[in-house]
């Protein structure tokens, strides 16, 4: 069990600490990744930026994800989606939660381009469930040719961690459940993380 965000991102930098010679950068996907990840970045003394892809959902289930989408266009489906390819509210959905993906980019970081070629990358969230936001960021920044991609995450179903695994250089893992019904299961404090605490955090590595 976890203690809270904080207390993973510690416990998650004490396994990292031999990347410390790789000069890292840490992408967060907010809100809660980015608490992680900045203890991370604190201990590995690296920047920390943010990533954000959005969930696709599909017709009267806004929980369920069947895919998600990054800012670009690039898309990584977790099921077969063949029998809403045509439909009117799936081209809605993905045109829809790309608007808002580069809303939030533009919120958090202020633009949506990244120079991440020749870097390694620490991709951090606070938890993975179905792995629909984690493959998609990962399908997209093979796109940048980074030196090398590590993923770090206090938890992670272990279907997806294997599938993960697939997709990057190494995932780093507190906890790797057979079942995992909710992220929020593994904390003790699993308290909504608001915007103005991102910024917050992001505003120190802008100096």
């Amino acid at each position: 069990m976890l203690s809270d965000r904080i207390d993973a991102g510690i416990r998650l930098s004490e396994k990292m600490i031999h990347l410390k010679a790789e000069d890292c950068l840490v992408l967060a996907i907010p809100r809660g990744g980015v608490v992680v990840g900045n203890q991370i970045a604190k201990s590995l003394g690296c920047k920390l930026d943010v990533i954000i892809s959005k969930k696709i959902n599909p017709p009267g289930n806004r929980e369920y994800a069947i895919g998600a989408i990054m800012p670009d266009g690039t898309i990584h489906w977790n099921h077969d989606v063949s029998t809403y390819l045509e439909s009117s509210y799936l081209k809605q959905e993905i045109e829809g939660k790309k608007v808002a993906v580069e809303a939030q980019l533009k919120k958090f970081r202020g633009r949506s381009d990244y120079d991440l070629a020749g870097k390694a990358v620490i991709l951090v969230d606070d938890g993975i469930a179905t792995g629909a936001t984690a493959l998609v960021i990962l399908k997209w920044l093979a796109k940048l040719k980074p030196k090398k991609i590590f993923v770090a995450t206090p938890v992670v179903a272990a279907d997806v961690y294997e599938e993960i695994k697939k997709n990057c250089d190494a995932v780093v893992a507190l906890l790797i459940p057979t079942f995992l019904h909710a992220v929020s299961q593994f904390y003790e404090k699993f308290n909504e993380v608001e915007d103005k605490e991102v910024l917050n955090i992001l505003s120190n590595y802008m100096k």
